[in-house]
């Protein structure tokens, strides 16, 4: 087994069995059971999704953390509201982080409106949880890739410096939220975080029951880190997709079928 799934989803299975009864108490429309990217839950008549990340190191949060932490609102089908961050560390540290937090905060429309703050002479680290609103009907699982679907990857992998990575963001949900807002149907969406696309690939694979056929001629890196989105769609799914990516300069990539 690729050293990537073990690390970043076979090595933390034992938490979802262990939590899985939480379930029970509160019945989520997407919880414990679906082990998914972000939460949802019923909040009045809304529908609200959470996600919480981290701990970052003070360098990826100087880029932005702020964005990695909302993609997994995002890529469910949801608009983040607003975020609460938890810091710890040198108060030099935290002051910069803050600083830098602000700014993500603002050049994408998500405010920080509380958290937590502890200054402790360790490496400095912070954690974002991320509230959003559910745009669509039901959230996008990772869980519901269909035979004879289109694998695409959507957007720029966020790299770069801050600048260029709020840029890249932007255009990524710009260019989302144009295709949930023309209604065709998407079977199954996943950020690509931790581990890179070879973990992302074999857990919507095996979430969903089935075989995913990847390209061998892939151009993407395999195990690094793209915060962009993997969606598997029905074929008459693609060229709309595809259209509205070109028409936005979001990169995509075709990288496969599902089997």
């Amino acid at each position: 087994m690729d050293s990537n799934i073990e690390r970043f989803v076979k090595s933390i299975e034992f938490l979802r069995e262990m939590f899985m009864e939480m379930d029970n108490i509160i019945n989520p429309i997407m919880g414990i059971s679906d082990w998914d990217d972000s939460v949802c839950i019923e909040f009045g008549k809304k529908k609200l999704l959470i996600s919480i990340d981290g701990p970052y190191t003070k360098r990826l949060v100087m880029k932005s953390a702020l964005i990695h932490a909302s993609t997994d609102v995002v890529v469910k089908g949801g608009k983040p509201l607003f975020c609460l961050d938890a810091l710890i560390g040198k108060r030099d540290d935290i002051i910069d982080m803050a600083e830098s937090l602000k700014i993500q905060a603002l050049e994408m429309r998500i405010p920080i409106l509380g958290g937590n703050t502890l200054f402790e002479d360790i490496d400095s680290r912070c954690s974002i949880a991320v509230i959003g609103e559910l745009l669509i009907d039901e959230p996008i699982r990772d869980s519901n890739a269909k035979s004879d679907d289109i694998l695409i990857l959507i957007g720029n992998p966020i790299w770069g410096n801050q600048y260029e990575r709020i840029k890249k963001a932007k255009n990524l949900f710009k260019t989302w939220y144009e295709i949930l807002n023309s209604g065709i149907r998407i079977n199954a969406s996943k950020d690509v975080t931790k581990g890179g696309l070879i973990p992302t690939i074999y857990e919507m694979s095996q979430k969903s029951g089935k075989k995913f056929n990847i390209n061998k001629d892939l151009k993407v890196p395999l195990t690094r880190n793209l915060d962009n989105f993997l969606l598997s769609v029905p074929k008459e799914s693609t060229e709309i997709i595809i259209e509205m990516c070109m028409r936005n300069n979001c990169p995509y990539h075709k990288i496969g079928y599902v089997e």
